[in-house]
């Protein structure tokens, strides 16, 4: 009985975290900001977000949410339905529309002296992502450095 017990505990368990037993959420990374239209009141980006599936069985991104701050401001947000496969054990780079206000972007004019370009820009994303595997919608949350020198996005999961 008490066999019985564990068992049911942990297909709830399981059932509850969204993906299979012993699977790993995606996880996502900024790989590349480029302007793609600027008007008077909002401005679109195309965010090139890295989207890594580190499990042993392929995953449909079906759709996906974030927000994108820059130097600690808010920066960009963004809503999509992707359809995108990302097979086992690879990531791929979606480019997603992103949009951002424009004093959100003379905010981050002001308060980022161009030396600081240099370095690299610090960056923050979060938000959700929906998986052909799940129900629910799975959070993430990453920060780097994305640029400076030449050198690549950098970053961690928080």
């Amino acid at each position: 009985m008490r066999r019985l017990r564990v068992l049911l505990l942990s297909f709830a368990l399981a059932a509850c975290s969204g993906l299979p037993m012993n699977a790993a959420p995606p996880r996502v990374s900024v790989a590349g900001v480029d302007i793609k239209r600027l008007g008077l009141f909002e401005q679109h980006f195309n965010v090139g977000l890295r989207v890594s599936n580190p499990n042993d069985f392929d995953l449909t991104i079906e759709a996906l949410d974030f927000e994108l701050e820059v130097n600690g401001q808010p920066f960009a947000k963004s809503v999509s339905h992707t359809g995108m496969l990302i097979p086992a054990a690879s990531s791929t780079v979606l480019q997603i529309d992103a949009v951002t206000q424009s004093e959100d972007l003379i905010r981050q004019l002001r308060t980022l002296p161009p030396e600081r370009l240099k370095d690299g820009v610090p960056y923050r994303i979060r938000g959700r992502v929906k998986t052909d595997r799940s129900s629910r919608w799975l959070p993430f949350d990453h920060a780097g450095v994305y640029g400076g020198d030449g050198k690549k996005p950098k970053g961690h999961a928080i």
